[in-house]
């Protein structure tokens, strides 16, 4: 709950009527339920106009809530939709979602369908994959802040990062599976967006200006600082935001101490990195129709690190450390305009942003190697609400545009590599249509789509080209076939075009492979269906419970695969290595079940989640391009005194994956493939004083204290094999402190 929620909370109980017609949750969901077709709004202004002012404390608590009250999802379809009432599958994060850890992607861990580990922990190199698909075939997850997409591994494939800020963001969604239309080409396993917070969200009620400090130590090495200064005036049109931060990461330990084959016992992860984050936003109303917002964002890490940050855990002997630094910056300017009619609601953004990673060694060789990627776009929608007799109508229109530019330096004593494939550039063109339709009193919501893209892919120096288009389809359907419980079905398709590492990648790139070009390569397709139900309400089982369950079954084929082929029967390259080329190898199926249920009284709640993903060749049955283990999270919290205390615990458990193959020859040694189940916990107290006879503990004020795997137990991804060093982090204790006056 923000801490202007919980102000105006305490006020409207003391001026609240001792009683209401109908309980307090009754009222509240049948208003989010009206509210869910008024995207214009804020979710919580819309609810605060329809419900009893002695609801309002309850209400707020809801929406803090994690687990209660379903919230809205805006990446799925570019408009608001309750995501209960989203016939696909999608996960929606508060601010409170996030604080558990301190990195993004190992905050998203708890999402269905959307899985980390198999790394050593740094948080330039955090492995993750989205029904499948993630760190290595990153192209195939859109990754977002604020609308502007990123590259996790920036080419190179030696680091994994979103170069995103938790403490910043105020909301991301995760879209599982082909179903992102609206966000071009490239959503194969997802979509990743999150949004950042803006300067009314670190102001106390009544006050124009804010300053909030955060203090967060964990006993895993790490240690952050933080501040931010906000000014939103409420009688004045102009709001401005200005926040910093400095995050120190040391060595990691490991849940597991490993003898290698001379004796010595590893466990930890040499690392040292150096985090600092810079924000600014500002904003300026015209009228309240027309507003205008400029925000700059700019993070760097300066690290020591091992060659390969995702899976080199120590640092050389006779090189030291790998020295260097990733930068990521964005600059986004954006412009909203809400006419007084119901024809008007446009958004229009215009973005540019530089990210890149350099590094060398420390000592002992003299080696300088950058992979730097620069992006410029603008995209522009328009959402239209209409009626045609009994039929409510939602129709959003919009095109984007993407010029994005490559390159890679490798100079090893002073003599320069050429990877081939570089500098290169792609332009991407798309045009989108969202339309909803309500019939039957909004109880039946069909929803038809289209997206149409145009792209060009060019590498310098290069004759050849690679230039295409395609239309996607979807279409999705929610029917209310009793109050609270919805049937859900979706079909969406989705594209990746290849890109021009895999089209024109030639020569001896690593010292294992000779890589030859393929500029005839097609691109990969993904049609997927999805059916399903959600089920949601209050009074199961006494007058105040709250319950609620979404269950989705996917079923879908991932078209002209694009895999790295070996050569393994013809001629030897001129280095005496084998010719490999990237080919369209076939069909890859893909099904399983995610679901997710919930249920909450006045002083505590319990949740789980379920996740099954089966991926393979339509040939070969094999697991592809992963294995996967079957999941489940189990989690309680409880609030034995009142709303500003919780303790929360969660279990998450791995069962034994089903692999295929079961081993694998390295090195002339025959391995296992991961095939044992394993469990990790986690615990933490949140506390935000209503009252106190303290000045400094009061509403402003929280204490956040937790345990990230309690019980300090291993876990080894199931793409791995069981000698694996990538055991996953230790335990870990963590205390923060945040303070906004």
């Amino acid at each position: 709950m923000k801490i202007k929620a919980m102000s105006a909370a305490i006020a409207t109980i003391l001026c609240a009527p001792a009683f209401a017609a109908e309980p307090c949750p009754t009222l509240i969901d049948n208003a989010r339920q009206a509210c869910t077709a008024q995207p214009g709004d804020s979710l919580r202004e819309c609810l605060v106009a329809k419900i009893p002012a002695g609801c309002v404390a309850e209400m707020d608590h809801m929406l803090a809530s994690t687990y209660v009250l379903p919230r809205q999802t805006v990446i799925g379809t570019r408009f608001g939709i309750d995501v209960d009432k989203y016939p696909g599958s999608v996960s929606v994060l508060g601010e409170e979602d996030l604080d558990f850890a301190t990195d993004i992607i190992r905050s998203l861990s708890k999402v269905p369908g959307f899985d980390t580990g198999n790394d050593m922990g740094r948080s330039m190199g955090q492995s993750f994959t989205i029904r499948g698909f993630g760190h290595g075939t990153e192209n195939r997850v859109i990754i977002m802040q604020d609308g502007v997409r990123r590259s996790a591994n920036l080419y190179s494939n030696q680091v994994s990062s979103f170069r995103m800020d938790t403490d910043l963001l105020k909301q991301v969604e995760v879209v599982r599976g082909a179903s992102s239309i609206s966000h071009g080409g490239g959503a194969i396993g997802g979509v990743i967006g999150s949004t950042t917070k803006d300067a009314s969200d670190y102001t106390l009620p009544g006050r124009d200006v804010g300053v909030q400090v955060k203090y967060r130590h964990d006993s895993n090495n790490a240690n952050q600082y933080s501040a931010a200064f906000a000014w939103a005036p409420e009688s004045r049109p102009v709001e401005l935001l200005a926040f910093a931060k400095v995050y120190d990461k040391g060595e990691i330990e490991w849940s597991e101490a490993l003898e290698a084959s001379n004796g010595t016992l590893y466990d930890s992860t040499d690392n040292d990195e150096h985090i600092v984050t810079y924000f600014f936003k500002g904003g300026v109303r015209f009228n309240d129709e027309n507003q205008l917002k400029l925000s700059h964002y700019e993070q760097s890490n300066d690290f020591h690190s091992g060659w390969n940050s995702l899976f080199h855990y120590e640092f050389t002997e006779q090189n030291g450390a790998v020295v260097g630094t990733m930068m990521q910056k964005d600059t986004v300017l954006g412009f909203t305009s809400r006419g007084a009619g119901p024809w008007l609601d446009l958004s229009v953004n215009a973005y540019q942003t530089e990210a890149y990673s350099e590094k060398g060694y420390e000592r002992g060789v003299d080696l300088y190697y950058k992979n730097a990627d620069e992006r410029r776009g603008i995209n522009a929608q328009n959402l239209m609400t209409f009626s045609t007799g009994p039929v409510n109508h939602r129709l959003l229109v919009g095109f984007d545009y993407e010029h994005r530019e490559e390159d890679a330096i490798y100079i090893l004593d002073g003599e320069y590599s050429d990877f081939n494939s570089m500098p290169n550039d792609y332009k991407d063109l798309g045009v989108f249509f969202q339309h909803e339709s309500r019939w039957l009193d909004d109880r039946l919501a069909i929803q038809l789509g289209g997206r149409y893209d145009q792209f060009d892919r060019e590498v310098q120096g290069l004759a050849e080209t690679y230039d295409n288009s395609r239309f996607s389809p979807r279409l999705g359907a929610s029917f209310e076939v009793a109050e609270g419980f919805n049937l859900l079905a979706n079909y969406s398709e989705t594209f990746r075009a290849p890109t021009p590492h895999e089209t024109s990648s030639h020569g001896p790139l690593n010292i294992h492979y000779w890589y030859m070009p393929n500029p005839d390569l097609g691109s990969e397709t993904a049609k997927e269906y999805e059916g399903g139900f959600s089920w949601h309400g209050n009074g199961l089982f006494a007058d105040d419970d709250r319950f609620r369950l979404k269950a989705m079954y996917f079923n879908g084929k991932i078209d002209n695969l694009i895999e790295l082929v070996i050569d393994h029967d013809g001629p030897l390259s001129p280095a005496g290595s084998r010719y490999v080329r990237y080919e369209n190898v076939g069909l890859a199926k893909r099904r399983g079940v995610e679901a997710e249920a919930s249920y909450s009284r006045e002083h505590w709640g319990a949740f789980l989640t379920y996740e099954q993903l089966d991926q393979f060749d339509d040939e070969t049955r094999r697991k592809t391009p992963w294995a996967f283990a079957d999941r489940a999270r189990l989690g309680m919290d409880v609030r034995p005194f009142a709303d500003d205390f919780t303790l929360s615990f969660d279990v998450t458990h791995w069962f034994a994956p089903d692999q295929n193959p079961e081993t694998v020859m390295s090195g002339g040694q025959l391995l296992t493939y991961v095939n044992k189940s394993f469990s990790q916990s986690n615990v933490q107290m949140r506390w935000r004083p209503f009252q106190s006879y303290v000045p400094f503990l009061d509403g402003s004020t929280e204490i956040l204290l937790g345990i990230n795997n309690v019980f300090d137990q291993r876990r080894l991804p199931s793409s791995g094999v069981m000698t694996t060093t990538r055991v996953g982090d230790g335990r870990n204790i963590y205390v923060s402190l945040k303070k906004t006056f």
